[in-house]
Order: C-alpha cells, then structure tokens, then sequence
C-alpha cells in the first residue's frame, strides 16, 4: 500500500472508530496484506452500521471526503455499497454495508489486525480465509480472473497455515466447494 492509500485509509477508520463502527478491510488490499502483492487503486472495507452511524460518518468526513449523507444513509439502509473519495488524493474507499448476520458480518467478527509496511499503522483486515472465500463468492458471479488471482495468492503464501477444516466449511454452505477444491490443487497445496 502506498503513503496515499494509508493516510486515506486511517482518516476513514479513525471517523469509523468515532462512530463506533466495526469494520474490516477486505478485496485486493486485504489480498495483499496476506498474500502475494497485487496494485489497488482502492481500499474495500466491509462493515455493519445504522443509517444514522452512517450519517455521522458522512458528517465527520467531509469536507475532506466526497461522502453524501444520503448516499451512505441509503447504503446503511438497504445493506448495499457506497464510495467515499478523499479530495485531496483522489483515492476512493468502497464501503459495503452488509447486515448484521450472515458470513460477511461473520468475517467482521473473525478480523484480525495487521501493521501496514514495518512502521505503519494497523487497520482491521479480514482473516485469510475470509478473503479467499469472499474473492470466490465475488468471482462466482463474475467469473472474473483477478478474484481468482487474489485468492491463488493468499493460498500460495499461506498455504498449510490457513485452516482448511474452516474453509472448507464455509464453502460448502456457499456453495463454492468446488471452487476451492480447483484453488487448492492450482496452489499445489
């Protein structure tokens, strides 16, 4: 992650942590942090809040942040996506607000805190396998190659360290088992 995407990232979660928002950080960010290093343009962030936590996120962001109230109020609402752009990088953080129960906030739940570079600050990630699971969820629909390379990563560099009983658990009641299966054996794990 470069200077940009970090100083980005710690204004919205330090605004998350004034809410009082549990959050995690997730797509290729989150790849990255636990596998191999893929570029962002972005930072996803996964995480559960009313719509009035979301209006208040709105109002301690701006003005540095294009961040419409109505927009993040609305995505709060109907547990969908919304961008936030910081104005004086023109980095875009995508926030998607899922509802309290189900395997994403399950994720938030599992998070893990991991330091950016040797001396940068910490942010919440979702665990490895978490992000594995949420590339193929992304890519089932997609087909696309990227969330797929994602997810190759991290099983790459984890390999025999992520807990396959867990994995493999969740995708059954996915439905992507054979989608893991298939990105076990590329990863020659």
């Amino acid at each position: 992650m470069d200077d940009l995407l970090i100083g980005t990232l710690a204004e919205v979660v330090r605004a998350l942590g004034d809410v009082g928002i549990a959050y995690a950080v997730t797509g290729s960010v989150a790849s990255s942090v636990h596998g191999e290093p893929f570029a962002s343009l972005d930072v996803d962030l996964v995480l559960t809040a009313t719509d009035t936590q979301a209006c208040a996120i709105a109002r301690i962001l701006s003005p540095r942040f294009y961040a419409p109230e109505d927009m993040l109020m609305e995505a709060a609402q109907t547990h969908t996506f919304a961008n936030l752009v910081d104005n004086r990088t023109g980095v875009k953080v995508d926030l998607s607000f899922v509802p309290r129960t189900g395997f994403v906030s399950h994720a938030i739940e599992r998070r893990v805190k991991r330091r950016v570079g040797s001396e940068g600050p910490e942010f919440d990630f979702v665990t490895p396998e978490d992000v594995i699971l949420m590339k193929l969820l992304w890519r089932k629909d997609t087909l696309s190659q990227k969330q797929w390379e994602n997810a190759l990563g991290v099983v790459r560099v984890k390999t025999v360290s992520l807990d396959w009983k867990y994995l493999f658990e969740q995708a059954r009641s996915l439905g992507i088992e054979d989608d893991l299966i298939k990105l076990r054996d590329e990863a020659g794990v």
